[in-house]
């Protein structure tokens, strides 16, 4: 049964790709539109000089003008023409399906879908860039994310715009204005990347990349002989897109239940960010300062009521963050470090009528990378948040420690490659396994075959409350163009 899906899945896309070719060639190069030009030429090449007018009839000027006129019709105006070479080879197509398959109990299909990405960029002068990534999908009928529309769509459109902005560039000076992504930190669970906003509607089945959501703010670089300078201004804050109720990975939050009346405040501070980095002969070291929105929204009692429901106050509140980074060469071996101090963090009450507690935390990530050649590695890392002046009623715990290994061995000249990575949460005695078999089919099509599986110790905190029978192997089938 599976194995008639996967195929039935595969063939749907194959046939997405050719259609989408085919309506490509019929709408921009008919063949009426480039026949006729080389038939002409043939024509114009065997026929005598002085029957030339007679056969083609076109001693009068009227009948040029139509000729002409024709001509511009069937292949459209050399600026035309331009634009569109121009445009294509600035344009780097992905289209992709997605299949997903829940193999613990309920077993049943996950994600079905198919999407069409563009990354285009395009110097307008010598000193201008324009830059596009944006994604189209359609999720199928099976797709659990179409199941949880109210009418029940035999599918579902979704649409991401990840970047678009433009780029100037003035000697040592670059400046970015627009929708952007901001990547800060190093290491695997990094301390330090809390920038940038993430879609968590299917946290652990999304890679990092893809996960992330542009924000419209603007960037200014300036790059000197030792040290890169980066600044940024955000004045359009957002945040992480959760799991959609009825969604296959929602998690229950307050606004769905009827015992509270939620009141949302969205953050409105302008975030600003400060990074400089250096290179040096083993490797580089950064420093960073910030002042920033939480991501995840935090919830907080009032006193008074309405009716028999309790007030909850959803708000984001704004931290300060100042930390440093390093990466180290020694031979074959690679260390990643990261340290941030954040200030006015926000911490929840183990009772919900207590008030919440402002703390100040440390946060460190190191990550150690061994490579045994070109085609093989591993790695191993841990994070720490400690907080500072930590008090017993405060929900977290002192130390919330994560740690993670893997590798990566690459073998058939590269064309297939095995990863493998274990993330465990110590607080919440959970562990993640995924793996992943990527094979380079051709040098445009590539498949993953995926898989993630939970295995928590304790069923009632952490990913052990949603995810004990959530695992799944996911295939994507990816062609580039």
């Amino acid at each position: 049964m599976l194995n008639t899906l996967v195929r039935k899945y595969c063939f749907t896309v194959l046939g997405l790709g050719l259609s989408f070719y085919s309506v490509l060639a019929q709408t921009l190069f008919h063949e009426s539109r480039i026949k006729p030009r080389y038939e002409n030429l043939v024509a114009i090449e065997e026929t005598p000089q002085e029957n030339f007018n007679e056969e083609l009839d076109l001693s009068e000027a009227d009948d040029l003008e139509i000729i002409d006129d024709l001509d511009e019709d069937e292949f459209g105006t050399e600026e035309e023409r331009t634009f569109f070479s121009a445009f294509m080879e600035n344009a780097r197509f992905s289209l992709k399906h997605e299949f997903g398959y829940g193999f613990q109990a309920p077993q049943k299909i996950v994600s079905n879908r198919s999407s069409l990405r563009l990354e285009w960029e395009s110097d307008f002068s010598e000193n201008l860039l324009f830059f596009f990534d944006g994604k189209g999908s359609i999720h199928h009928s099976n797709d659990h994310l179409t199941k949880a529309q109210n009418h029940s769509p035999e599918a579902y459109g979704t649409s991401n715009l990840r970047e678009l902005y433009l780029q100037g560039s003035y000697g040592d000076w670059s400046f970015k204005v627009g929708r952007q992504i901001v990547i800060w930190g190093e290491s695997e669970n990094s301390v330090l990347n809390e920038v940038s906003p993430q879609d968590q509607s299917e946290v652990y089945f999304t890679s990092l990349e893809d996960s992330r959501i542009g924000q419209n703010l603007i960037r200014i670089n300036y790059f000197s002989s030792q040290w890169d300078w980066d600044m940024f201004v955000n004045p359009d804050s957002q945040t992480n897109k959760l799991p959609e109720e009825h969604t296959e990975y929602y998690i229950p939050l307050p606004e769905n239940d009827t015992d509270y009346d939620v009141h949302e405040t969205m953050p409105f501070q302008t975030e600003v960010g400060f990074h400089v980095k250096r290179n040096v002969e083993s490797g580089d070291f950064a420093f960073y300062a910030a002042k920033l929105n939480e991501n995840q929204p935090f919830y907080q009692q009032k006193s008074e009521q309405i009716g028999n429901k309790t007030i909850l106050e959803k708000t984001y509140p704004n931290y300060q963050m100042f930390g440093m980074s390093g990466n180290l060469n020694f031979g074959n071996t690679l260390l990643k470090t990261e340290l941030a101090h954040k200030s006015k963090k926000w911490f929840a009450a183990k009772h919900s009528t207590d008030v919440v507690f402002k703390k100040n935390t440390i946060d460190m990530a190191l990550d150690l990378e061994y490579q045994f050649n070109d085609h093989a590695n591993i790695y191993a890392g841990v994070s720490d948040q400690h907080i500072l002046g930590w008090e017993e009623g405060i929900q977290e715990s002192e130390d919330s420690v994560k740690y993670f290994l893997g590798g990566n061995q690459s073998i058939y000249n590269q064309t297939l490659d095995l990863d493998y990575i274990l993330n465990y949460d110590h607080q919440n005695a959970s562990a993640v396994y995924r793996l992943s078999i990527k094979n380079k089919i051709m040098d445009d099509l590539n498949l993953d075959v995926s898989t993630v599986y939970f295995d928590p110790t304790d069923l009632q905190k952490g990913s052990g409350m949603y995810f004990q029978n959530k695992s799944r192997i996911t295939a994507n089938l990816t062609y580039y163009f």
